[in-house]
């Protein structure tokens, strides 16, 4: 399974590259954070709900030709499918690497700070998605557990002391970058278990 999600997600981050005449869309990072935390909501949203936040906002989302296009859409359904196959079994996504996520003086990859921004911005937009765990203490403290993580690799205002205080007492990057393979399938596989049996 991770050889596959590598390949997936390396495609992905390939035809980003060559994408770069599409103005207005995130990075390539900032994508794959946005469609894993999409994928990990409680009730999977359609494509057509998500897919324009994956452009910067007031940027319109658009392509040089068909072609390129159908090749987008094909990588974003392949991502989706693959991220979605491992959360549906509590699958670590381990084709993140994230152990390459850290520089060689242990500071934060630019990788990191995307997919982390990407992950929380989602987490955002569908708020209210995430009501649905409200009452489930095990969804709900790994929905939290992920935010505070994601955060400190992402911080919103790195210059409030009182943020800097909780972040502080956070685990080290490389400790973070560790275990959110594991804890992100976590998320999405107890938020889709809270669901089955709400119903």
């Amino acid at each position: 399974m991770p050889d596959n999600q590598k390949k997936v997600l390396f495609d992905f981050i390939e035809l980003n590259g060559q994408l770069n005449s599409i103005k207005g869309l995130h990075t390539s990072y900032y994508q794959i954070g946005f469609i894993c935390s999409v994928q990990a909501l409680p009730e999977l949203l359609d494509l057509e709900q998500w897919l324009s936040y994956l452009w910067k906002s007031n940027a319109e989302m658009s392509f040089d030709n068909e072609q390129q296009a159908t090749d987008y859409a094909q990588r974003v359904i392949a991502l989706t499918n693959e991220i979605q196959t491992a959360y549906q079994e509590a699958i670590p996504l381990n084709g993140l690497q994230c152990h390459d996520w850290l520089t060689p003086d242990k500071q934060l990859s630019e990788q990191a700070i995307q997919f982390a921004s990407g992950f929380l911005a989602a987490v955002e937009i569908f708020n209210e998605q995430w009501t649905t765990v409200e009452g489930d203490s095990n969804s709900e403290n790994i929905l939290q557990t992920t935010i505070l993580l994601l955060t400190k690799l992402a911080p919103p205002d790195a210059n409030d002391p009182q943020f800097l205080a909780i972040v502080d007492q956070l685990p080290k990057y490389h400790e973070i970058l560790a275990i959110l393979p594991q804890l992100l399938s976590n998320l999405a596989y107890s938020a889709a278990q809270n669901l089955v049996f709400d119903e």
